[in-house]
Order: structure tokens, then C-alpha cells, then sequence
């Protein structure tokens, strides 16, 4: 009985460490979700004073609702998790009573059939009919060992009671848990129509300048973009210059842990911004506003405040520094065999050569009136294999 006990609280308390972890990891994302939004509201409480809405500032509410799905995503996930768990820990209340019922039953009739051999003095009978002294000794071994049969009895009833006790408080808590997480989604799921409300009548004012916008939209993006092949092709100069340049085996050696140590800060990596918030994503997207707009970003933009200082994530060397219409100047740093890119700085504060630090200012972002001036666009490449800097950046 104790063996098939231990099997089942083993299988219970794994089953329910597992649910743990993922609760405590959807936990964490809500936390960074949380956080964003935080970041995101003050950035668009700050822009938005006195202005007419632009396309930044609608990116920055669509990267509230994004954020504001992505935490309600997490809470149902955590109730699925939590009724499951519940479920389960039911199941094992069920059992542990059915077994404690059936060991107190057991040890009852024990007590019951002892009590009825002592008043008949039974156990002196069953003692005295011995043929001789080794059955004597062996009735005597017989008898310890049914005292031993109800002393294990009433241990086991008294483990699978405290279980018992620990299960139903466990699951006594797990269910205010539930009725808290199901709160928690109540309020994010009226703030996201909230959210979803100022976005279409962030929308419908844009709509009022639509051609403007989309004329000067498109002359952007391409602007934007054959500035992007122009630092991909900067890319390929510079792996190529990589491994023709003759080094030392020092030199090599230095670039081999500072690419290690680089490698090894993936997803701890600070925001170039400090405050800021990713407004377009990396890869390939439709623009939130344009139809027919298509975006292929070889890295993100990164809103942040007007003249925002740009800190240079990761230590390592500038490479070079060049200016590019569309994303104004440009400065490319090397981490061994990583390259951070960060472009449209309206200033620049290092020179081709210098040796920087984690979190040292490189240059800054436009103080300009218009709020879609006011963003960084921020690359990571692995010599020429383009990341996606969202992988790397910690919030």
C-alpha cells in the first residue's frame, strides 16, 4: 500500500512542478508585456501633447494591443493550466479517500479483532497450545508481527490524512488563484477594447490625410529600403575583410570570447533606447495602416523620446560610420563575428576605431517636431546571416 502511495504523490507532485513552471514562465511574459505597455504609455502620453496623431503614435497604441493580447493569451493559458492542476488534484483527493477509508476500515477490524482475542484471552490460548518451545517462539514472532501489521496501518493512515490535509489546502488555494487570473483577464480584456477604441479613432484621423500620408509612406520605404542594401552590402565587405585581414592568434583569440560572450547574452542584451519601444518589427509585414504596404525589415525600429541618447548594447569596436538618405548616419559596431547597426542618428558621438562599452552613449536620435522622425533602426547580424534583434533584447 505504502509503495503504490509513494507512486502516486511522486507521479502528483511531478505532474504539478511541471504546471508550475509554466505558469511561473507565462507569468514572466505577462511581467515583459506589462512592461512594455508601462514603457509604451508614457512614451505616448509624452508624444502625443498638443499634436495631431501620426503614424508613430498609432504604431505605439497597436504595440499596446499586441502587448494587451499577448497578456490575456497568457492568462487563459494559465487557466487551462489551473483547471487542469485542479482537475488532477481532485483525482488525488478522491483517491487518498477512498484509501484512507479503506486503511481505517482495515485497521478498525485489526483493532476490533484484537480487542475480541483479548477478552477471550485468545492470544494465551493460541500461546499455550505450543508443541513445543520453537512453536512457542514462532507464535510469539507471529504475534509481534501483527502488532507491527497495525502499528505500519496506523502510520499509513496517518501520512495519507496529513496528504490528504496538504492536497485540499493546496487545492483551496489554486482555486483563488483561478477566480484572481480570471479577474486579471476581465480588466486586461476592457482595457484592450479601451485600447482598440483609440486605435480606430486614431485611424479615422489619419484617414482625413491619407494621400499625403501614403505618398510620403512609400517614398520612405524605399528610400529605407535601398538604404538597407546598402548596409547589407556593407555586411558582406566587412565579413569579407574579416577573413582576409591577417591577425594575431591573440587577436584571433580576443574575437573568439568576445563572440562567445556576445553569443552568450542572447535575450539580455539592454535597449538601445533606454525607454524606448519597438514600433516595427523585423522580417516581412504588412504596414498597419497602408494597404498593399509591405515592410521587409532587416532589423526594428525602436521608438523613443525627441533627441534620445543611443547606448551601444554590447562592448565591442566601431567599424564604421557612413549616412545613408532615409536613415540619416549610421554607425556599425563589431562584437567579434556579431555587427549591431545602429541607423537614423541625428548625431554621432564615437569615431571608426574607438573601443566602446556596454550602455556607452554612440549618438542620438532626431529632436524633431514630427514623432515618425523620432526612432532608431537597430540591426544584428552574424557576419552576414541577419537576426532578429527582438531575440536579443531583454525587457
Amino acid at each position: 500500500m505504502i509503495k503504490r502511495l509513494c507512486i502516486l504523490l511522486c507521479l502528483v507532485l511531478g505532474a504539478g512542478n511541471v504546471a508550475a513552471q509554466n505558469i511561473e514562465s507565462l507569468r514572466e511574459q505577462i511581467r515583459r508585456a506589462e512592461e512594455e505597455i508601462r514603457i509604451n504609455t508614457q512614451l505616448l502620453n509624452k508624444t502625443r501633447k498638443d499634436q495631431q496623431m501620426t503614424q508613430s503614435q498609432l504604431k505605439l497604441i497597436q504595440s499596446r494591443i499586441r502587448n494587451r493580447k499577448n497578456i490575456i493569451s497568457s492568462l487563459e493559458k494559465q487557466i487551462d493550466l489551473i483547471n487542469n492542476d485542479i482537475s488532477g488534484k481532485n483525482d488525488t483527493v478522491k483517491i487518498l479517500t477512498a484509501q484512507l477509508d479503506k486503511l481505517k476500515a482495515d485497521y478498525a477490524a485489526m483493532i476490533y479483532s484484537a480487542y475480541k482475542n483479548y477478552k477471550l484471552n485468545n492470544f494465551l490460548v493460541f500461546l499455550f497450545a505450543s508443541k513445543d518451545f520453537n512453536d512457542a517462539t514462532r507464535r510469539i514472532a507471529f504475534m509481534r508481527r501483527y502488532n507491527h501489521m497495525r502499528e505500519v496501518k496506523a502510520a499509513e493512515i496517518d501520512s495519507v490524512s496529513k496528504y490528504l490535509s496538504n492536497e485540499i489546502s493546496a487545492l483551496d488555494t489554486q482555486r483563488a488563484q483561478l477566480d484572481q487570473t480570471r479577474n486579471s483577464r476581465t480588466k486586461e480584456l476592457a482595457s484592450l477594447g479601451k485600447d482598440e477604441s483609440q486605435y480606430r479613432g486614431a485611424v479615422t484621423q489619419l484617414k482625413a490625410k491619407e494621400s499625403k500620408i501614403s505618398r510620403e509612406l512609400r517614398t520612405k520605404k524605399a528610400q529605407i529600403e535601398r538604404a538597407q542594401q546598402q548596409i547589407q552590402r556593407i555586411i558582406a565587405e566587412e565579413a569579407r575583410k574579416s577573413k582576409t585581414t591577417p591577425r594575431s592568434a591573440a587577436q584571433k583569440q580576443a574575437d573568439f570570447e568576445l563572440s562567445g560572450r556576445f553569443d552568450q547574452n542572447m535575450g539580455r542584451l539592454p535597449y538601445p533606447i533606454r525607454g524606448g519601444v519597438i514600433i516595427d518589427r523585423h522580417g516581412i509585414h504588412t504596414h498597419p495602416t497602408q494597404k498593399g504596404l509591405t515592410i521587409n525589415n532587416k532589423g526594428v525600429n525602436i521608438a523613443g523620446e525627441r533627441g534620445a541618447a543611443v547606448h551601444c548594447v554590447f562592448e565591442g569596436t566601431v567599424s564604421r560610420i557612413f549616412f545613408f538618405q532615409g536613415l540619416n548616419n549610421n554607425v556599425m559596431v563589431r562584437h567579434g563575428n556579431f555587427i549591431t547597426v545602429y541607423s537614423n542618428l541625428a548625431s554621432v558621438q564615437v569615431k571608426t576605431g574607438d573601443k566602446v562599452t556596454t550602455g556607452q552613449i554612440i549618438g542620438h536620435i532626431p529632436d524633431s517636431d514630427n514623432d515618425d522622425d523620432c526612432m532608431l533602426h537597430f540591426e544584428i547580424w552574424k557576419e552576414t546571416q541577419n537576426l532578429n534583434p527582438e531575440s536579443w533584447l531583454r525587457r
